[in-house]
């Protein structure tokens, strides 16, 4: 039998997961507005500290809403939010300010910013395995994201520290990036209460990112991951 989709429990609180989530994307927010902002003009710096303000606190207030686990409307929330994050990342890694970043920065820079992936999939294992988010999308399922945070905190050890990198390590680290992001998205859709492809049992279906802080998960994690190897990729080209 389907689930209800016009009625979508809230996962179960686990502390660890909560402010996990909710305190790494904030720290990784405040990196990434300080790294870009090292290489912009003072009116692009305060642009983009205020838009990543906004973003954080409206993504927070509809979530906190329930505005998000509507599926009786169509489109539902949860396709515009994961296409909203998709153009604010491709959006973000474009700009003006993130091409003046890429082109200026130190690699070691923009490849250590990646490093909060790690952390990151520890808590996430940590919720796949509370059923507050389906296994699939942890590394005990089909993400191995974790090895783009720790070949981050790596490369960027050794870049940092003055060795020199083969160019195509560094393209090989960034080439694994990208495709990791591909394949969270395709489990975030394939897991979606839409699509329901690991079936119809509620550990299997993805609306845990519905609800706050886990939203800031895809709005403001997803969004620096994508917008970050946009900046690597032209850095890469440019260098």
């Amino acid at each position: 039998m389907s689930p209800d989709l016009a009625r979508i429990a809230p996962p179960v609180f686990d502390a660890v997961v909560a402010y996990g989530i909710g305190g790494l994307a904030v720290v990784v927010a405040a990196l990434f507005v300080a790294l870009v902002s090292a290489a912009a003009r003072p009116v692009q710096q305060g642009a983009l500290g205020a838009a990543a303000c906004l973003v954080i606190a409206a993504s927070a207030a509809i979530a906190a809403s329930g505005s998000l686990t509507r599926f009786d409307i169509f489109p539902p929330s949860m396709l515009v939010l994961i296409v909203s994050v998709l153009v604010m990342g491709f959006g973000l890694g474009f700009s003006p300010v993130a091409r003046q970043a890429a082109d200026t920065l130190p690699l070691a820079a923009l490849v250590g910013l990646q490093a909060f992936r790690l952390p990151l999939e520890l808590v996430m294992h940590r919720a796949g395995s509370l059923g507050i988010m389906p296994p699939q999308l942890s590394y005990s399922g089909f993400n191995f994201d974790i090895v783009t945070g720790l070949s981050a905190c790596v490369l960027a050890g050794l870049l940092r520290a003055g060795v020199r990198v083969p160019r195509w390590a560094l393209w090989a680290w960034n080439i694994w990036g990208w495709w990791c992001l591909a394949v969270i998205a395709a489990i975030a859709v394939t897991t979606s209460p839409v699509v329901r492809l690991f079936g119809d049992d509620p550990r299997n279906l993805n609306t845990w990112v519905l609800y706050f802080p886990y939203v800031w998960l895809p709005v403001v994690l997803v969004t620096v991951a994508i917008a970050g190897h946009v900046m690597v990729t032209r850095a890469l080209r440019r260098r």
